[in-house]
């Protein structure tokens, strides 16, 4: 349908034979606390499975979630490439899709790129490798989708076709409410959009699943995607600092500072050494030495309660000083 066609359309209020008094009232996005937890644990999911698929480092994050009418949706995904499924249990198709941005960014980190170069924006259809990146994204994460809505509702998306260029008909004849997400990837120093596009009709039997407050607690949690987000967790490499107590210098102090000159430190051999994790102090530790290396004996973990005491008591008579 073309732009025109669809401008005259909405103007008149909709295609001939639709019926207004016949739809549902529209779902309320803040209500949709499981289907929240759903887009947050899948977002999780895929920067951990792109990590891999990428060999780069690349991050998913939602970005949106509103209700809203499938053409003005679409209309905002125009330079895009999408999946068109059919699921069989809601007897509706939900639309999963990549913006350009998206696919060039993919394809540059996969050839060696560093990140550096800008999106190439073209008004060009999309090229037969585009397209089976965009398929190969598609079997990546459609599955992890799946595997999380079944959870909570049994749900299969078989995949119909692959468009290149949207159509607004794609969901139907009539302009639908439906619930969209908005996914922002990102890779290197680029990135774009994922989106996806689920008729509010598909959903409305399972609202009152949807709006469960307590559907992500223990009782109802994934125990897989448990297991995943722990193994990622105990996986992920931190940078840890052991820090000794340094005297207290003024700016003008510092921009003295010349190669060769002595600091002298608040410290002794036996002082005990602050270990940092990401600029948070963790443990208390010792210095020591492991056959020709210095090494950190941990002493005992830090007291945040006693620490905050102190440098409470400890701030006033600092200032008093300066």
């Amino acid at each position: 349908m073309m732009r025109d066609e669809y401008a005259e359309i909405r103007e008149s209020g909709g295609l001939p034979g639709t019926d207004k008094l016949l739809e549902p009232p529209k779902l309320e996005v803040e209500r949709l606390h499981v289907l929240k937890g759903v887009l947050e644990r899948l977002v999780t999911t895929l920067s951990e499975r792109f990590r891999e698929y990428c060999n780069v480092p690349s991050s998913f994050f939602v970005n949106q979630l509103e209700s809203g009418n499938s053409w003005d949706v679409l209309e905002s995904y125009e330079d895009s490439i999408a999946g068109i499924y059919y699921c069989r249990q809601w007897d509706a198709k939900v639309v999963v899709g990549l913006d350009r941005r998206f696919i060039f960014s993919l394809i540059d980190a996969a050839f060696g790129g560093d990140g550096s170069m800008p999106p190439f924006e073209s008004d060009r259809p999309f090229t037969s490798l585009e397209a089976r990146v965009a398929r190969s994204v598609f079997s990546i994460v459609v599955p992890e989708l799946e595997d999380l809505i079944t959870t909570i509702t049994p749900v299969s998306l078989e995949l119909e076709k692959l468009e290149t260029k949207l159509d607004f008909q794609i969901l139907g004849q009539t302009d639908v409410p439906v619930i969209a997400v908005q996914i922002l990837f990102q890779i290197l120093d680029n990135g774009g959009r994922m989106f996806m596009i689920i008729p509010q009709s598909a959903l409305h039997p399972i609202r009152k699943l949807l709006e469960r407050t307590r559907a992500l607690d223990g009782a109802t949690a994934d125990p897989d995607w448990q297991k995943k987000m722990q193994d990622g967790l105990a996986s992920a490499s931190m940078v840890l600092k052991g820090v000794l107590e340094g005297p207290e210098l003024t700016l003008g102090d510092i921009a003295a500072l010349e190669p060769g000159q002595i600091l002298r430190l608040d410290a002794d051999p036996k002082s005990l050494i602050g270990l940092e994790c990401q600029d948070e102090r963790i443990f208390w530790c010792r210095l020591a030495q492991s056959k020709s290396q210095f090494a950190l004996v941990v002493e005992q973990p830090i007291d945040r309660q006693k620490e905050l005491v102190a440098d409470l008591i400890a701030s006033p008579a600092r200032a008093s000083t300066s």
